[in-house]
């Protein structure tokens, strides 16, 4: 039996006082306003950015993620495609191939070849750091790509005239380079907004 419980990281040095916590939240059982013991809850309230990125150097390069239990794995779904038959293709094992399968649609009117949106890569170094795989695959695989909340905020080459945005070195960037791989058909460039950006 291990120490480290599921609320307890070894990478931002945090424990819990119970063993059964919560596999949907990561809370002891009785999280009481008291509690000495310094869990992944109590510092993230205090020391945010620590936890998420204990080691400031690897900010902007590594990306969060939850090992909680949710209960829930890929491995749970079983697609019994047999069970469902063909549709639209002829039922022949030689024809019924992957290459051969249709899935294209629509998402807000905008043609896709998968009925796929990524999700929002804004102002943040993983956002920049990442943006060029990312767009030039969403490009090719004609798909829509979000940019992310704030990226001419924090673009120290922005300009601002009357408060608008007028220039985005960073912007523009993004959308160049989604475009130069673009078949100009399939997927394009979403860009997420907050009340300071619409403002």
């Amino acid at each position: 039996m291990t120490d480290i419980y599921a609320n307890a990281r070894s990478t931002t040095g945090t424990s819990v006082r119970w063993r059964d916590v919560n596999t949907l939240s990561g809370m002891c059982p009785i999280c009481v306003n008291e509690c000495t013991v310094l869990c992944e809850i109590g510092k993230s309230a205090f020391r945010g950015r620590e936890v998420l990125y204990p080691e400031p150097e690897q900010f902007g390069w590594s990306t969060a993620a939850s090992n909680k239990d949710y209960g829930l794995d890929w491995s749970d779904f079983n697609i019994l495609s047999r069970l469902q038959g063909a549709e639209g293709i002829e039922p022949n094992p030689d024809v019924a191939l992957f290459h051969n399968v249709n899935i294209e649609s629509k998402m807000g009117e905008i043609p896709v070849k998968t009925p796929l949106a990524t999700g929002a890569f804004g102002s943040t170094d993983v956002g920049k750091n990442n943006w060029d795989a990312l767009a030039i695959g969403a490009a090719l695989s004609g798909i829509i790509i979000i940019i992310g909340e704030n990226v001419c905020g924090v673009d120290n080459e922005s300009v601002f005239t009357n408060g608008k945005v007028t220039k985005s070195p960073e912007m523009e960037r993004r959308v160049k380079l989604f475009k130069e791989y673009w078949d100009g058909k399939y997927g394009d460039v979403a860009v997420q907004t907050n009340v300071e950006d619409q403002r």
